[in-house]
């Protein structure tokens, strides 16, 4: 064989296995997530409202305390199920996510921030 045929099979070949490759990458892909430290988000309600919780409370005060409380539960829902379509992926709590390479996110992006600011916005 001459060099010119080892180049063209080379090439050939070169061309062929790239083709495989972007085919399986296209055919497989990567799954899509971002992950929301949901701890923090509730973590932040908690101290708003044990602040409005104040003692000799009316009933009707402490039921309006609760009833934020369930409103803020419905609205981070809304806020994630917003985040999830913007994204076009699955949203993970941050803590269910179990290891993580050392140094590393994995390429999970925090939409932490994103969700809080959206939630204050409401």
């Amino acid at each position: 064989m001459s060099t010119r045929e080892s180049l063209v099979v080379w090439l050939a070949s070169v061309v062929t296995v790239g083709a495989m490759g972007a085919g399986w990458i296209h055919t497989h892909p990567a799954p899509r997530m971002a992950k929301v430290n949901l701890g923090s988000l509730f973590e932040d309600q908690k101290k708003i409202l044990v602040a409005k919780l104040k003692p000799g409370m009316t009933d009707a005060e402490q039921q309006a305390v609760f009833q934020s409380a369930t409103d803020y539960g419905k609205r981070v829902d809304d806020v994630l199920v917003g985040a999830a379509q913007d994204c076009r992926c699955a949203i993970l709590n941050s803590a269910a996510i179990v290891q993580l390479p050392a140094g590393s996110d994995a390429g999970i992006p925090d939409l932490t921030e994103r969700v809080r600011a959206a939630l204050a916005g409401r």
